[in-house]
């Protein structure tokens, strides 16, 4: 299931009810004390209640009543759920489902106590008609009762089915009334729906900023932990088969003991059943840690360190679930992402963000005060939080917006000469270089009629298009009055391969000069020659791969270096070679004639 909007209410800051969208990727930006942290831990206190306890001192000052309302709702629903012996029925069906058709959970906690204990509800478009308003909170016994009541013939359902008893009652009645309620789940099936309903719910895993150092630390312990919830949940059947025989053996060794009893105590062991109390909880039996190789526990070394480890458990993360396409649903809220990391490691782990929120069935959720990672995130992705002293307002999505979060955090652009004639947006810090030198290159092979520099265009990296970076950056050149172009790479054969796409059409429909690289990064357009292998080498790369990881690990060169250190060295031979490709039986040269497209751009001032 994916997590779609949180719903606050009567707790801390958030008085009065607070609806607040979640995407793949989002970002809570706002002043120290707004409430940016807040939304993280009532998503924990919802999900686990465990690391941040729901506590009497988190109801709102001033709130109408003693209750703090904490809902989720979520997407993706499944097709059917077993509420009924092996019997399948789906939330549609029981009308738990809301008047969007999404499943919207509640839960209310009573601050009365020091340690208030959570009440579930349901907020659905449930039936009220008399005789079918409370179907699900009925044992079987009262349900085929109800039925004969009604005078539901007995051959329209199975009597030893409550689904089908209750789809008999509700085809009889007909008009059901359907009013948006809240259904408390806290008895016969409506229990029984709510628990099957967790079992679909997303592990959400919270990683806080200003955890004490201690040698249990969460922030080392946290992922290690999630490591293993995630495994038991991708190994969920194994378990089940695992469950399902001990509880057959020791039911079956409990029958033979009551039989045994009978023979001496009939009465009593007449009274007595086998049964199982509780579920065993498997995650409860793997403590996972990490240390050091001179034995040293690392949750002892400094924050800087451990920040570093999650840094790298999110970007194995990525990685993982884009080979293995995982379908266990996690959802990793992150307060502050940047604390005691080194600027290059902040862009990395916003990287790694980036790329782990279009994984299958992943949802990314962080906090930041930092210009350098707010100017890199989807435009999108962005929710600003402010208050107004009594009350908190959660907005998104408009010019409005971003320029009071870019005002917020001073994201400034890069700064444009004020000689520039025009603009041309790039990925990253290299891209610069590859597209000087390349313009410079098949210049003076007589393909181009001028350098980018030669008609002063300003190249400036933007970590892509659609980020906040982006729309500052636009707002300088609107200014100016400049028109601007985009290179990005197209990720080709990665899931970011479709979105880039969208971008670029987009860009094109409102008549912006925008180009994808046909392969997957400039790197894959590297030649060979020019990496110096030795004599008899096998080293290759596809136009999918990871060209600059597998070119950095051969020649032992920073990853991020490849493109600054070999590109140079490009002939222009070499370049029309890997530019070249074949377009219905058309030779066509990719780089030649996108720049030559750039260039053909109006630098006249309007």
């Amino acid at each position: 299931m994916r997590l779609e909007t949180v719903i606050l209410r009567n707790f801390r800051g958030y008085r009065e009810e607070t609806p607040i969208n979640i995407g793949n990727l989002t970002a809570f930006i706002g002043k120290n004390d707004v409430g940016k942290s807040t939304v993280l831990e009532a998503l924990e206190i919802f999900f686990n209640n465990s690391v941040v306890p729901c506590e009497r001192e988190d109801l709102s000052i001033d709130a109408e009543g003693r209750n703090i309302e904490i809902s989720c709702v979520f997407s993706d629903l499944p097709d059917e759920i077993i509420i009924d012996a092996s019997n399948p029925t789906s939330l549609a069906n029981e009308h738990l489902l809301n008047r969007e058709g999404e499943l919207e959970i509640k839960k209310v906690f009573s601050a009365t106590a020091a340690k208030p204990k959570e009440k579930v509800y349901l907020r659905c478009m449930h039936p009220t008609a008399a005789g079918c308003e409370d179907l699900l909170e009925l044992r079987r016994a009262d349900l085929r009762a109800r039925a004969s009541q009604l005078g539901v013939q007995e051959d329209q359902y199975n009597g030893n089915v409550n689904a089908s008893i209750r789809s008999a009652i509700r085809n009889h009645v007909g008009e059901l009334e359907l009013s948006p309620i809240d259904l408390l789940v806290d008895k016969e099936d409506a229990k029984k729906a709510y628990e099957t309903i967790k079992d679909y719910l997303p592990i959400f895993a919270l990683f806080q900023s200003d955890r004490a150092s201690r040698d249990d630390d969460k922030e080392v312990a946290d992922p290690m932990k999630t490591a293993v919830q995630q495994a038991l949940r991708d190994l969920e059947h194994e378990l089940e088969h695992i469950k399902t025989q001990v509880r057959r053996k020791a039911t079956e060794t409990a029958a033979r003991t009551l039989v045994k009893l009978k023979e001496m105590a009939p009465e009593l062991a007449h009274e007595l059943t086998p049964e199982f109390k509780t579920e065993p909880k498997f995650d409860s039996q793997f403590k996972l840690s990490i240390k050091s190789e001179d034995g040293i526990s690392v949750n002892k070394r400094g924050s800087g360190v451990r920040r570093l480890i999650l840094l790298n458990f999110f970007r194995a993360e990525a990685e993982r679930r884009r080979s293995e396409g995982t379908s266990s649903e996690v959802i990793y809220a992150f307060e502050e992402p940047e604390t005691s990391q080194h600027p290059d490691h902040q862009e990395m782990l916003i990287s790694a963000f980036l790329e782990l929120s279009t994984a299958a069935n992943v949802q990314i959720i962080l906090t930041t005060h930092t210009p350098a990672l707010a100017g890199l995130l989807p435009l999108e992705s962005l929710r600003l939080i402010e208050s107004d002293g009594a009350e908190r307002r959660v907005t998104a999505g408009t010019d409005e917006v971003f320029k009071k979060i870019a005002d917020t955090l001073g994201v400034l652009p890069d700064p444009i000469s004020r000689s520039a004639a025009a603009i041309l947006l790039v990925e990253g810090k290299s891209d610069v270089t590859f597209v000087h030198h390349t313009a410079s290159i098949l210049k003076t092979g007589g393909f181009l009629e001028a350098t980018l520099e030669e008609r002063n265009f300003a190249v400036i990296p933007i970590g892509g298009c659609g980020n906040l970076k982006h729309w500052v950056t636009l707002q300088l050149a609107d200014q100016f009055g400049l028109p601007y172009c985009v290179l990005l790479d197209s990720d080709l054969g990665t899931a970011d391969e479709a979105s880039n796409r969208e971008k670029i059409a987009e860009l094109n429909e409102n008549g912006v000069k925008a180009y994808l690289t046909r392969k997957r990064e400039p790197e894959n357009y590297i030649h060979l020659a020019c990496l110096d292998l030795p004599d008899g080498s096998a080293f290759s790369f596809t136009e999918t791969d990871d060209a600059k990881l597998l070119i950095g690990s051969e020649k032992r060169t920073r990853k991020s270096m490849v493109l600054e250190t070999f590109w140079v060295e490009m002939n222009c031979e070499q370049i029309r070679e890997v530019e070249r490709y074949v377009e219905d039986d058309v030779e066509r040269y990719e780089f030649t004639e996108m720049f030559a497209d750039f260039l053909s751009v109006d630098t006249e001032p309007n």
